[in-house]
């Protein structure tokens, strides 16, 4: 490394000289650049100049680091690299756009995004070294086992890439990638490379494919049922008291002119229940309210107003339909009494508790409103797993969990709402948590729900926002980086970006990213499978990197090695 940072302009890498120079880049004479067959020299592949190709100018003091984007010959020339024409018709004389990126000062050997001092007409242009591109965009001071390793520069697999843990997974991290392109193999790999450093992750898993991860690993199944007693997996629930209000309207739909103030009323009621038992008469397991004094109740509303807005405030939904009837009655009674049955509002809460008792029942609802005996409270999963020392990922499968009523965005939505809570209060300092979210298009930058009780899903999105100063990280794997936010893309501080091919979903990466610009973007739709281009907030310029496969191939569970389809 020290004689390429000594010596970046060597004899042997000379592609061409620069011909022209303007804010927008170099045009530079490559006229070797017809040359087929590329030469080695020190162990290392050396090109006479192709589109891709990270070159260095020479310039005073420093090495100025660019990109070639386009290689072509003048008009007057293109005919002479035909191989049916006479070697009379003169030889070929190739120009190209290079793109400036960065430069290294070769005194102190610092890299920066800035320019110090433009080319010139005639400064000579070499193939860069792919050390030095990789000296130029990471850093890797320290202890080289702390590093992440990435993969290799593309087209050097001498060339390895790694990074420290902080610029990866410091300030979020986000795998981006259309189908097929390696996205889901990056996100194994960065967790796997979590775990391997003793780091915590919670892994959502929408589909179930990463049931592959092994050692250090703890699987759970958020809903679904055991088929029988010999199954040994772990389901967990979420419990409808870890809901918000607007969670639970969203899911139970209530008008807003009766339904709503009257659920409301109940929610409370139950909530006060069970921090003032002494309220409930003899033999009651409901308040009743018709024709009761107001005053003990007001007061121990007063008293518990803390408790009763706290997170996961717990009620007995089993009786939230009895209950709310009950709050069915006239505000004012005699004697500061409540008064007698309100039947127009009885009578416009019946259709809201047949639609509670209907989720109470359902089977796709269970996980939520009737966990079974042998499910697990997730947040409970949640603060086993941040204390225990053996174990590094949590994998929270939802392959069981419905689609119906918008249980999977709700309750994802709840989890990352919940985290937010735990580090605001400080729970990850010490034991940082990077929370992986696969398929996040789903989960972020959606509103559920019918106009009156619609509710936006912004949890990861405000975790992405403010979770980092918590020691709560986000790692963001997405198709469709145009249905996520740019407010919370602007958020990332790492971008692996595989094969793009849409250019809107382009458009937003380069807008949030501010590295990555159109002349590299150009290259997302051709990149091979597992080939990416990294984008680091702290680094200087894009970098092509084949990534390193995991050590556990990610796959769902219902495909089988071979079918019809399949065999040769």
């Amino acid at each position: 490394m020290s004689d390429v940072l000594t010596n970046p302009f060597e004899r042997s890498r000379y592609l061409g000289t620069v011909a022209r120079v303007s804010p927008l880049g170099v045009r530079a004479n490559f006229p070797f650049a017809t040359e087929i067959a590329p030469s080695q020299y020190a162990g290392h592949r050396v090109t006479r100049g192709q589109v891709g190709e990270f070159v260095v100018i020479e310039s005073f003091g420093s090495a100025i680091i660019g990109r070639i984007t386009e290689i072509r010959l003048p008009d007057k020339d293109r005919l002479t690299v035909e191989p049916e024409r006479n070697q009379d018709d003169g030889e070929p004389n190739p120009v190209g756009i290079i793109r400036l990126l960065g430069s290294v000062d070769l005194n102190s050997r610092q890299s920066s995004r800035g320019i110090g001092e433009v080319p010139r007409v005639g400064d000579y242009v070499y193939l860069a070294h792919p050390d030095l591109i990789r000296h130029a965009i990471v850093s890797t001071h320290g202890k080289q086992s702390a590093l992440v390793d990435l993969g290799h520069l593309s087209g050097s697999p001498e060339t390895r890439i790694a990074l420290s843990p902080a610029s990866v997974f410091g300030r979020h991290c986000a795998v981006l990638g259309s189908t097929g392109g390696g996205k889901s193999w990056s996100t194994a790999r960065l967790v796997e490379e979590i775990a391997a450093r003793n780091g915590k992750v919670i892994l959502l898993d929408p589909t179930g494919e990463y049931h592959t991860l092994g050692e250090g690993a703890e699987h759970v199944h958020l809903g679904g049922v055991r088929d029988d007693e010999k199954d040994k997996r772990r389901f967990v629930s979420f419990p409808y008291h870890h809901l918000t209000e607007a969670d639970l309207f969203a899911f139970l739909q209530p008008s807003p002119g009766v339904q709503a103030p009257k659920l409301r009323d109940a929610i409370q009621t139950l909530k006060l229940m069970q921090l003032e038992p002494g309220l409930l008469e003899q033999g009651e397991y409901k308040f009743v309210k018709e024709n009761r004094p107001k005053k003990p109740f007001n007061s121990a509303v007063v008293k518990h107003d803390r408790e009763l807005h706290a997170q996961s405030a717990y009620f007995d939904m089993t009786i939230l339909v009895e209950q709310l009837f009950e709050e069915c009655v006239y505000p004012v009674g005699e004697k500061n009494h409540w008064g007698n049955r309100h039947q127009f509002a009885f009578d416009s809460c019946v259709t809201l508790g047949m639609r509670i008792t209907t989720h109470q029942k359902s089977q796709h609802m269970a996980p939520i409103f009737a966990p079974l005996d042998y499910m697990d409270d997730v947040t409970k999963v949640i603060e086993e797993f941040v204390d225990d020392p053996n174990v590094y990922v949590l994998r929270i499968s939802m392959r069981y969990l419905a689609f119906e009523q918008h249980i999977r965005e709700l309750v994802v939505n709840a989890i990352g709402r919940y985290l937010l809570g735990r580090a605001r209060d400080g729970r990850f300092h010490e034991v940082p948590v990077v929370v992986a979210i696969d398929e996040a298009h789903q989960f972020l930058s959606r509103t559920v729900g019918e106009e009156a009780n619609r509710i936006s899903l912004d949890a990861f999105g405000l975790i992405a926002k403010e979770g980092r100063k918590y020691g709560l990280t986000c790692l963001l794997a997405t198709q469709r980086p145009r249905d996520i936010p740019e407010d919370v893309l602007s958020q990332v501080g790492m971008f692996v970006v595989h094969r793009l091919i849409n250019e809107r979903d382009q458009a937003v990466v380069i807008n949030a990213s501010g590295i990555l610009d159109a002349s590299t973007a150009a290259f997302l739709p051709n990149l091979r499978d597992g080939e990416a281009i990294l984008v680091g907030a702290d680094s200087i310029m894009p970098l092509p990197v084949k990534m390193n496969p995991p050590r556990k191939k990610p796959r769902l569970q219902e495909n089988v090695e071979e079918t019809w389809m399949t065999k040769v």
